[in-house]
């Protein structure tokens, strides 16, 4: 068995020219119950393959693409998930996917004598969501920033408030706790 990184485009191939779970389980010796999965987390694209098939939207050699869409699909969702707590990461993946959907509009597009209206509003509506959520995301990590900076200063403050009433207290000559002050507030920059 292998990778189901290389397995799945060729499953989804497979199903789209309408071979069922079971044959390309034989087929491609990965159990029924994994295709399954992998169908079920794919979301529609299985589905919508094998729809393009079936109105002649998208030739056999076009199912690589589908797969390829599927993986980086998987990928942006793992990286948003995984990175979740680094939020300015997660507004260039939203960028990035808002990008790609256009890309796909403006391909359907090309090819009028394809063209689904109603597929391409659901699109376009998509992607007017994911550019409101990509703002709002981006608003929010820029406030995030900008206050994570004001707490650090803050905190560089007070510490070199400290090093001064520690430093008179020990005895230490005022030039002495200017440099460290100075050194304290200079980490900041």
């Amino acid at each position: 068995m292998g990778k189901r990184s290389e397995l799945e485009p060729r499953a989804i191939d497979l199903f789209a020219s309408g071979v069922e779970i079971p044959q390309i389980s034989v087929e491609l010796g990965v159990s029924e119950n994994s295709l399954r999965e992998w169908k079920k987390r794919a979301g529609t694209e299985w589905d919508d393959a094998r729809a393009a098939f079936r109105k002649g939207m998208i030739a056999p050699a076009n199912f690589e693409d589908v797969g390829q869409r599927v993986a980086r699909a998987r990928e942006i969702t793992a990286r948003v998930n995984g990175n979740a707590a680094n939020q300015g990461k997660m507004g260039m993946l939203l960028n990035e996917s808002l990008q790609t959907m256009l890309y796909d509009v403006m391909c359907q597009m090309q090819t009028s004598d394809l063209l689904d209206l109603e597929a391409m509003e659901a699109s376009i509506e998509q992607m007017k969501g994911l550019a409101v959520i990509l703002q709002r995301t981006e608003q929010a990590a820029n406030l995030n920033l900008k206050r994570e900076k004001e707490i650090r200063q803050q905190a560089l403050e007070d510490a070199a408030k400290a090093v001064e009433t520690t430093g008179k207290q020990a005895g230490i000559s005022p030039e002495t706790i200017e440099i460290i002050r100075r050194d304290v507030l200079r980490i900041a920059s």
